[in-house]
């Protein structure tokens, strides 16, 4: 497959239930030198182009790419109990410089799924305001969105952790691939 991975801990693919970073990307074959995922990054670190990822990225050949960023850019601008509109600038601008940066003709932008089904309130309210910064960051770019709050639900996460189990990371590899020309999209969910 000619998919290119790059971004934070949803791309790096860790799975909740196993703690390895494989998941959605080996699920669909990615060659290890296409999944460029590095857990815990965020956007400025990508932008910055921070120990040459961003480069090394935009020089991957791919005809396809898939970007997650922006979940740990949102914790960071937490962690002091406010978010200042300065954080929320270079958030945005950095997610747009990546995206920018490592455009293919098929590009596609990870939302996040909320991990608790909405039983958590901050979870239930900070992941719909992530998603709607991510396109926020992305408007009028030529993108396609992977809704994963449209694919996952509850059982696909351990209630512990942020991230899917094996069997979220397969739901998403199966959408993916239909995002990425590689199958059918399921008529339920869209993306």
């Amino acid at each position: 497959m000619d998919i290119l991975v790059l971004g934070d801990s949803w791309a790096s693919a860790v799975e909740a239930d196993t703690g390895r970073d494989a998941g959605w990307p080996q699920i669909m074959g990615i060659p290890d030198t296409h999944r460029q995922g590095i857990s815990g990054s965020t956007a400025a670190e990508w932008a910055a182009d921070l120990d040459g990822r961003l480069t090394h990225a935009m020089g991957t050949q791919a005809r396809c790419v898939i970007i997650s960023l922006m979940g740990n850019d949102a914790r960071a601008a937490v962690e002091d109990g406010r978010v200042t509109a300065r954080e929320l600038a270079d958030a945005l601008a950095s997610m747009r410089h990546v995206v920018n940066a490592c455009r293919r003709p098929r590009t596609v932008v990870l939302l996040y799924a909320d991990p608790y089904g909405g039983t958590q309130t901050q979870s239930s309210i900070a992941v719909p305001i992530i998603n709607a910064a991510i396109r926020a960051a992305c408007l009028g770019l030529n993108v396609v969105y992977a809704d994963t709050g449209a694919w996952l639900q509850p059982e696909h996460f351990d209630g512990r952790d942020i991230h899917p189990t094996r069997a979220g990371h397969q739901v998403i590899a199966e959408r993916m691939r239909a995002l990425c020309g590689e199958g059918r999209l399921p008529i339920a969910g869209g993306q």
